[in-house]
């Protein structure tokens, strides 16, 4: 199976998930590619799109599924994320699974949010969600969340 990974990361936790699901999904068997995207400029404070510019757009056509992660801004899903869906075609897969990562311990602190509004944007643009999930960055069992939220969601592409 061809999966696109895709991940709006500033700080590099997000990526690091992407990472860890990228190895997870190559030692299945799978063809991965994981693509990271930032805002060109640092951050200061809540941004609205317009505001942002990202370092480029990575392409989500031709992929058997896709696996979205962004992070957490402000309680709310990261604007550099939403403004990344609104520059590329719908999907030609409705086989997408997503993630965020806050850096506060517990998903009722933005985290349940952002993931929402995720959801509701990739809906938007023609995905069925298959799997979704929370990463607290400032939880001390991260480590386990990360573990679980791997293996959930390479356990759809077991052959």
């Amino acid at each position: 199976m061809k999966i696109g990974i895709i991940v709006h990361s500033q700080s590099g936790h997000t990526l690091l998930v992407g990472e860890k699901l990228r190895e997870k999904l190559q030692n299945g068997g799978h063809e991965v590619t994981l693509e990271r995207f930032q805002n060109n400029e640092p951050l200061v404070g809540p941004q609205k799109t317009e505001h942002i510019r990202l370092d480029h757009i990575p392409n989500a056509a031709g992929y058997d599924a896709l696996i979205f992660g962004a992070w957490v801004q402000a309680f709310n899903l990261c604007p550099g994320f939403h403004l990344y869906l609104k520059q590329i075609p719908d999907f030609d897969t409705n086989n997408v699974s997503c993630f965020v990562t806050e850096q506060f311990p517990y998903k009722w602190m933005g985290g349940s949010r952002a993931l929402s509004k995720m959801k509701q944007f990739l809906e938007e643009k023609g995905a069925k969600i298959s799997a979704s999930g929370v990463i607290n960055w400032g939880n001390k069992k991260r480590d386990q969340q990360i573990d679980k939220l791997v293996a959930r969601f390479s356990s759809q592409y077991q052959t």
